[in-house]
């Protein structure tokens, strides 16, 4: 189940996810790479938590490639850990978009994991575009919830 939060200023979907034994490396931990996999999947919460998911953003012919990924990893995590994604949309650009994530142990305050990624917008020429004025307008819906959150 995936919720929101509004947390100094910023609209974060917040999901989880259940870490399988597939996860982990021969030293019991989540492996590196899979935490892009998190990102991910919090990212499409968040798209999703505003109306307009990737297939959506598809249809109406606009892409939106990787151009840079980040993390810093903290603390690991194991098998059977439960982990809460935060995701929120950090920056928008003319022709790009930038998400932040938190990932922390479910119950646990200590952030085991900070990341981000850098989003272009291209067409289905992979040709780099202004961002539609369409998409931008999904992508500001999340002013309206923390606008909302913060007068109810």
């Amino acid at each position: 189940m995936t919720d929101f939060i509004i947390e100094n200023g910023h609209f974060k979907a917040v999901t989880h996810y259940r870490v399988l034994y597939a996860d982990t490396d021969l030293m019991g931990i989540v492996n590196n790479a899979h935490y892009f996999r998190f990102f991910e999947q919090g990212r499409g919460e968040y798209l999703r938590l505003l109306d307009f998911p990737y297939a959506k953003i598809e249809e109406n012919g606009i892409r939106t490639p990787l151009t840079e990924a980040w993390a810093h990893y903290y603390l690991p995590f194991h098998y059977d850990d439960l982990i809460r994604i935060e995701c929120w949309l950090a920056q928008i650009k003319n022709a790009s978009f930038r998400f932040d994530y938190h990932l922390f142990l479910e119950g646990d305050p200590k952030l085991h994991v900070a990341g981000r990624t850098l989003h272009a917008a291209v067409n289905l020429e992979t040709k780099v575009v202004k961002i539609p004025d369409w998409l931008l307008e999904a992508l500001n819906r999340r002013e309206e919830r923390v606008r909302a959150a913060c007068l109810g």
